[in-house]
């Protein structure tokens, strides 16, 4: 299942946000509850995105992915990629990104987000075109900014 967290609510009804998002949205692909809550909070704190999607698997996040196919406006600028997760892998999710949905894979960048330090991963990760980094867990405000400054945003 996905969840959308819309940042753009009013705190107080009537009342306009005005808030600087640097990025409109993104989705995580998280299947740790815990990472999904570190991750939720840490958007809201940062005003890193509009809009957050976090998706609790990766088949979840392809299904998510496919509805917003034809909408290349409503796709997530950034995905944030756990690579361990049970069922389909990061790197599975990305290997089927490619076959059902490769007109649009190159329009999102991809952030592993992993408490892996297997360098093979890391070795992996670089034979994927649309992978722009590799992070480890936790995500905090500081890495958000870090993320900021290299994709231009």
């Amino acid at each position: 299942m996905c969840v959308l967290f819309n940042q753009l609510i009013p705190l107080i009804p009537g009342m306009e946000n005005t808030k600087t998002y640097s990025f409109q949205r993104i989705m995580a692909i998280e299947d740790s509850q815990i990472d999904q809550y570190v991750i939720e909070q840490m958007m809201k704190r940062s005003n890193f995105a509009e809009q957050a999607t976090i998706c609790g698997s990766a088949k979840d996040a392809l299904d998510k992915l496919g509805e917003l196919n034809d909408n290349k406006d409503a796709l997530p600028q950034i995905i944030f990629l756990d690579i361990h997760m049970p069922n389909m892998n990061g790197f599975a999710f990305l290997s089927e990104l490619e076959k059902k949905y490769g007109h649009i894979k190159d329009l999102m960048s991809v952030i592993i987000l992993t408490t892996s330090l297997d360098p093979i991963d890391r070795t992996t990760s670089n034979s994927y075109s649309n992978i722009k980094m590799y992070l480890n867990k936790p995500l905090t405000i500081d890495k958000l900014q870090y993320v900021k400054s290299q994709l231009g945003a």
